[in-house]
């Protein structure tokens, strides 16, 4: 046998390794979560005692994080507790049939912490990352990197509590099914909850087109002519947002349609092949995400200064309802997008490699 068969078959046997490494994700998952409490806890002590590189920036003012709220140390002192109390809570993940804390309780904190990780750390920033990489401007730095951070805590939390979930509902933890073969709830709704994704973002994207035509849409003319005048270039900007947007929605509608499982034919070389599941999940996930984060964050200033909690200059006050009004629609458009993903992954899954059971007809 030559090396270069040798070489051959040990990469086609890694390959197979790293495969089967993450399909088995239910088994090392909860492993993660704990190693990823233990670090990022170390951080938050660091912080705690002194330690330079606090990655929460209070400077956004009126469209910065949630947690920048909270004084340096009180932010550090609760993100160590929570740590601390996801370390043993992860462990105690990992023995389902020893009742250490009760289930309630175990998957409370679990889907908790999942979600605060989502909406209380991620200022806007990473979607103007993405925004702007549509105009190939990029800027990222330090704080972004942490809110990265957060988020894969999130997620790896939010795998971590399903693994569990399963495991103590006596359903497959790899697929989820049970014996019954019940239809998933999610999936008999996917159509509305895709079309409510496809449609949310068309109030911002409306009033875009308005500001790239010189119309001041939800503002005082004057404010758009000052705006023109700062950033000439500001109609391609609101052109390029407003049709990512429109094009957005046109793709997610692509969840529930034909087309969003097999390539048309007409496309170049990929035609009439089938669109791989992972194509449209992980990109919706992403943006469903971002637009989540930072929709939690507009929409919690806008009803501060509509509601005079906050106090800001009165020129916000009266631009509010066109300038940050319509990111109103983003949380209820990150959610629904973010459901209409997983309902999409649940409806083209094949028979589970473990339990070999299939969808239900």
């Amino acid at each position: 046998m030559d090396s270069k068969t040798v070489m051959n078959s040990t990469s086609s046997q890694m390959e197979k390794n790293v495969g089967m490494g993450f399909k088995s994700w239910p088994s090392w998952i909860g492993r993660i979560a704990i190693l990823w409490s233990v670090l990022y806890g170390a951080m938050h002590l660091y912080w705690l005692l002194g330690g330079a590189g606090y990655p929460f920036d209070a400077s956004m003012d009126l469209f910065r994080a949630m947690v920048t709220y909270l004084p340096v140390k009180a932010a550090s002192a609760v993100f160590v507790v929570l740590s601390i109390l996801g370390i043993f809570i992860g462990i105690a993940m990992q023995m389902p049939r020893v009742r250490v804390f009760p289930k309630w309780l175990i998957l409370t904190y679990a889907w908790g912490f999942a979600v605060s990780l989502l909406l209380f750390i991620p200022d806007i920033s990473l979607i103007m990352v993405m925004a702007y990489a549509f105009l190939f401007k990029f800027d990222f730095n330090w704080m972004m990197f942490n809110q990265i951070i957060c988020i894969m805590g999130a997620l790896v939390w939010s795998f971590t509590a399903i693994a569990y979930q399963r495991t103590t509902s006596n359903a497959c933890e790899h697929c989820g099914r049970t014996e019954d073969g019940k239809k998933i709830l999610l999936v008999q709704w996917a159509r509305p909850i895709t079309y409510i994704a496809a449609l949310a973002p068309l109030p911002y994207a409306l009033s875009r087109f308005a500001w790239a035509l010189g119309i001041p849409f939800g503002v005082d003319p004057k404010f758009l002519e000052d705006f023109s005048s700062v950033n000439p270039t500001h109609h391609i900007t609101e052109w390029v947002f407003g049709s990512v947007c429109i094009g957005g929605g046109l793709l997610t509608l692509g969840l529930i349609q034909k087309w969003g499982e097999v390539f048309p034919s007409w496309f170049p070389i990929i035609g009439s092949r089938r669109v791989p599941i992972l194509l449209a999940v992980i990109p919706a996930s992403l943006v469903a995400i971002a637009v989540t984060a930072a929709g939690f964050v507009f929409t919690f200033a806008f009803f501060t200064v509509t509601l005079g909690l906050m106090p800001v200059d009165n020129i916000i006050v009266s631009q509010i309802w066109g300038a940050v009004g319509p990111m109103v629609f983003w949380v209820p458009w990150g959610a629904a997008l973010g459901l209409a993903a997983v309902a999409y992954y649940y409806r083209r899954r094949g028979q589970c490699a473990h339990c070999r059971r299939s969808n239900p007809a």
